[in-house]
């Protein structure tokens, strides 16, 4: 079994243009970055959780459109990439806005898959 770091690694290391990979928790808390000593994203982790919040609420209750599994920010500077993981727990994955992002979906999918293992 890998641990979270390793499957943090590994999402970096396969998604094309990677720059940073989370786990967050709902709760608004940090759970495990990568790179570990390149900033910090618990900011980021808690003002994302907030808008993940904001999004549920919108799409699940006012449109009816099921859960959200899936969000993608674009900005000047970053594209980033969020999978829930579960009801707790999601992977962001920021990238160079030139990045594939098809490439880095994929990673960020199988890294979805390792950690539902990991943390079941």
């Amino acid at each position: 079994m890998r641990s979270l770091e390793e499957i943090l690694d590994r999402l970096l290391a396969q998604a094309d243009g990677g720059l940073a990979a989370a786990l967050g928790g709902m709760d608004g808390l940090l759970v495990e970055q990568r790179p570990a000593g390149d900033g910090d994203l618990s900011i980021a982790v808690a003002e994302l959780t907030g808008a993940l919040a904001d999004l549920r609420r919108a799409v699940t209750d006012a449109l009816q459109g099921g859960p959200v599994t899936a969000v993608e920010v674009r900005s000047e500077r970053v594209r980033t990439l969020v999978r829930h993981v579960s009801s707790d727990h999601y992977l962001m994955l920021t990238l160079h806005p030139a990045a594939d992002v098809g490439l880095a979906e994929r990673a960020l999918n199988e890294a979805t898959d390792a950690v539902r293992a990991l943390l079941a």
